[in-house]
């Protein structure tokens, strides 16, 4: 079997899609699958065929806030834009024509379905339970995304889900993170990942930042007026940061999650990608997020939970963000009900069940 995965192409090198896509690609490898990836050159992937994309510069200027729905978020980053749109078909036809796949895997990536559509090729699309919240937006949000499917014949949607009609819905995370509509028939899994071994907590914090729209700068000096010289270590993931050490701070590629294992807490940005591995970890969380789709989905259901806390990113201070890290340190129910997260991932099963569906 051969297969093409083509993630969204809204935030490259450290984003979800392409962290969750990097997912699949390794393990269809190691599968013994035929694989390739069209994504920005950009995103790291190895042991693949690949095929780049339309330069995506556009689709990185933030015009307004980052989107409560997705289609206001894909709207935000241009990737609704009919020209982008159809720029970006052609290139997946050309890579569908090129590589002959059997079967696409897509993240988010609208030209993606209409291709596999076109093609008359099976789509599996990896959702957000996010993107399916009951919210109310401007319709002519969808007005890019529509002229591109009059354009090529295909039927014009009322919201982005539509689109999923067509395809075979994957998700991923425990049971409290995943609310679809009854019409959905949405295959799912605990983590997007391979089940990683559990680890005893260390005196070690993380911090992961992929899709944070405060500035980089501003983050860094929080992190350092909250945690520089505090009696532990500390590993910051974190797109735009320059890597290197600075007393107990250790700045690292935010494309490799390994140093979260045996982490006391992480903190992040809420994305689908570091909320599921930080739950396969049962490590407590503490959320940083604004009002979109993802991020904002992923807190809810964080504090519903009880594995951790949550703080809006846009008012971040680092008063706020060292007290509330004390207050999920200084209680056990967090870490015991993180613990509780990760039996109920485990049960709903990792990434690997897809091979066993893909081989019925």
């Amino acid at each position: 079997m051969k297969i093409m995965i083509l993630p969204s192409l809204c935030v490259s090198e450290s984003g979800s899609a392409i962290m969750i896509a990097r997912n699949l690609a390794a393990l269809f490898h190691m599968e013994g699958y035929e694989t390739a990836v069209c994504a920005d050159q950009k995103s790291r992937f190895a042991d693949t065929s690949f095929y780049i994309t339309p330069a995506p510069s556009s689709l990185r200027r933030i015009r307004s806030r980052s989107g409560a729905t997705i289609e206001e978020y894909m709207d935000s980053h241009g990737a609704f834009s009919s020209s982008w749109l159809k720029k970006d078909y052609q290139y997946v036809l050309d890579a569908i024509s090129d590589f002959r796949p059997d079967v696409l895997f897509e993240i988010e990536r609208p030209s993606a379905i209409t291709a596999g559509r076109t093609c008359r090729l099976p789509v599996f699309s990896v959702v957000s339970p996010g993107t399916f919240r009951n919210r109310d937006f401007p319709p002519e949000k969808l007005n890019g995304l529509n002229e591109f499917l009059s354009r090529i014949d295909q039927v014009q949607v009322l919201r982005y889900q539509d689109l999923y009609q067509s395809t075979v819905c994957i998700s991923f995370g425990p049971k409290e993170f995943l609310s679809f509509p009854p019409a959905f028939k949405v295959l799912r899994y605990g983590m997007s990942c391979i089940a990683p071994m559990a680890y005893e907590p260390e005196e070690k914090l993380s911090i992961v930042f992929s899709e944070a729209s405060v500035s980089s700068r501003k983050r860094r000096q929080i992190i350092e007026d909250s945690f520089l010289g505090a009696p532990y270590e500390i590993y910051v993931l974190a797109k735009g940061m320059k890597q290197g050490k600075k007393e107990n701070l250790h700045y690292q590629n935010p494309s490799r999650y390994a140093p979260l294992a045996g982490s006391r807490i992480c903190i992040h940005d809420g994305t689908d990608a570091v909320t599921q591995y930080c739950t396969a970890l049962g490590i407590p969380q503490l959320i940083l997020h604004d009002d979109s789709w993802q991020r904002s989905w992923n807190a809810a259901c964080l504090r519903r939970s009880g594995a951790g806390l949550t703080l809006e990113e846009p008012s971040l201070s680092m008063e706020q963000l060292y007290e509330t890290y004390r207050t999920i340190v200084s209680d056990d129910a967090f870490r015991t009900n993180a613990q509780r997260l990760r039996e109920e991932a485990f049960l709903a099963g990792d990434i690997t069940a897809i091979i066993r569906f893909l081989n019925t």
